[in-house]
Formats: C-alpha cells, sequence, structure tokens
C-alpha cells in the first residue's frame, strides 16, 4: 500500500472533484503535503479523515461542525455529537411527518373539490363553526398585491403555515366595498388555523352563504353580486363583511379555469336550506 496519493487519485477514489479537496484543505480539516514538484501528497492519516468527513456530512453535519470535531475528539464527543445528530433527525422525522399529512389531506381535498363541479355556482345556505386565523390587515388588489402579503403572512408564521398544498389561505374583503361594486381590493389575506394552533382573530360562527366559482377571478364581481342580489331578494340581513377561501389557485395550478374559490359571508335568516 502506498503512503501517499496524488489529489487526482483522492477525487477519484471518493468522487469528488478536487475543488472540494481543495476546499477541505482551506478550512484546515485536510493537510496535504506537497512533493517535489508542488503536488499535493495525501497521507493514510488525510484518508482517514477524509473518511470520517463524508460520513458525517452524510448524516447531515455541518463542515463547521465537523471541523471542530475532527480537531479534537475522542469516544465521549463522538458519542455527543452522535446524541446530538439523533435529536435532530428526530425533529426533522416530525417535520416531515406533519407535512406529509397535511399534504395527504390537500390531495384529499382537491380531489373532493374537482369531484363536485357540478356544484359551483350555485348558493347554498350553510351553518359555519367558529374559525381561528392567523390574520395580515392590508389594503390590497388581488392581481398586484395579495400573492404578496401572503407571502409576508408565511414569513411571520413560518412554522405553522405553508402556502403550496394549502387550502385555507383566504382574503376579506369590506362589504360596503362590494356593494358599491369594488371588487378586486381586499382588507386582509388570513389562514385557517387548527385548534390546537396560535391565532390572532377569528371568522364568527354562523349561517353563511355560500357559493363555489370556478375558473378565474375576473368573473368574482359577477357572483359576488349574485350573493348580494340574492340576500336581498331573500330579505337576510348581512352579518360580515366577505371572505373568499382559495381552495385551488395559482398555487396549484397554471390554468386559471382549474382554479376553484369559495365565496362567503354570514347572513341571518330564518331559512336555512339549500337554495334555488
Amino acid at each position: 500500500m502506498k503512503e501517499y496519493y496524488k489529489i487526482g487519485e483522492i477525487s477519484s477514489l471518493y468522487n469528488i472533484g478536487t475543488d472540494s479537496l481543495r476546499y477541505y484543505e482551506e478550512l484546515g480539516i485536510l493537510k496535504p503535503q506537497r512533493d517535489s514538484n508542488g503536488y499535493r501528497m495525501y497521507s493514510i492519516n488525510d484518508i482517514r479523515t477524509l473518511n470520517i468527513l463524508r460520513e458525517l456530512r452524510s448524516i447531515g453535519f455541518s463542515m463547521k461542525d465537523i471541523k471542530e470535531h475532527l480537531t479534537d475528539f475522542d469516544l465521549a464527543k463522538t458519542t455527543e455529537l452522535f446524541r446530538d445528530a439523533i435529536k435532530t433527525i428526530d425533529k426533522n422525522q416530525a417535520q416531515l411527518s406533519a407535512l406529509k399529512a397535511q399534504l395527504s389531506e390537500r390531495i384529499d381535498e382537491i380531489e373532493k373539490h374537482t369531484s363536485i363541479l357540478s356544484q359551483c355556482g350555485k348558493i347554498n345556505l350553510i351553518d359555519l363553526p367558529e374559525r381561528r386565523i392567523l390574520r395580515l390587515s392590508e389594503n390590497v388588489i388581488r392581481d398586484d398585491d395579495l400573492d404578496f402579503v401572503i407571502k409576508k403572512l408565511q414569513a411571520e408564521y413560518e412554522d405553522q403555515l405553508y402556502i403550496i398544498g394549502n387550502g385555507d389561505i383566504g382574503a376579506t374583503i369590506p362589504i360596503h366595498w362590494l356593494r358599491e361594486g369594488t371588487y378586486g381590493h381586499f382588507d386582509s389575506a388570513f389562514y385557517i388555523v387548527s385548534d390546537d394552533e396560535e391565532y390572532d382573530a377569528l371568522l364568527p360562527a354562523g349561517q353563511y352563504m355560500t357559493m363555489t366559482v370556478r375558473g378565474s377571478y375576473r368573473q368574482m364581481a359577477d357572483r359576488w353580486k349574485e350573493l348580494l342580489d340574492y340576500a336581498d331578494a331573500h330579505f337576510m340581513t348581512v352579518k360580515s363583511d366577505g371572505i373568499e377561501i382559495y381552495i385551488i389557485d395559482n398555487h396549484d395550478t397554471s390554468n386559471e379555469e382549474e382554479y376553484i374559490t369559495q365565496l362567503q359571508i354570514c347572513a341571518e335568516s330564518a331559512c336555512k336550506k339549500t337554495a334555488p
């Protein structure tokens, strides 16, 4: 067995670039000698160090942690390092399990709503429970600002809110704007959370007029007018601002005809049945 190996041999053996080997040298982790021609020569000790480095990198340790560990380590320090790694792995597994569950629920939700497209465009009266939300109050215009506001909401609650795979994101529209026909402006974006999550506002319980709309947002002004005309025709008292829930939107598809949005507005009525 040779005592020293050239950089090309090490690069080929480990299937890593020579730039990576030079980087490890810059960090002080590998310490190759130079031959008479100035070529790097790696010793058996460098190979041992590289073996440990590659193993620790595969587990997920940072180069900073690896350098600190390789500077001075014994069995106790190695055991402590691995215990810390297990804690990190457990945390990552929990996060991935939660994300997997959320995405599975999202698939079920998408399939559910795309399987009942015949219900789109119909007005229904339904009782909805109180809903907890994270709310970001902003005066926004949908096409220009709404995605940005939702991103700000996600940044503030990044541990709770995923945009992709989420059908619980919505926005509110003051009722007087809808009455005036001023559609496209919103006063807040929100995210509906579960009972065990942090929240800062509520959507009240009550009887809601709802309409599920498929397709482009360009039709929403007309759909809101239908809802308000229905309320007026049936002597219903509107008790809330307009609510839009983005069940399927541009985070799920680039085809506007596949968008599904539910319009909701709390309205008091003695009649609680599906509208004709």
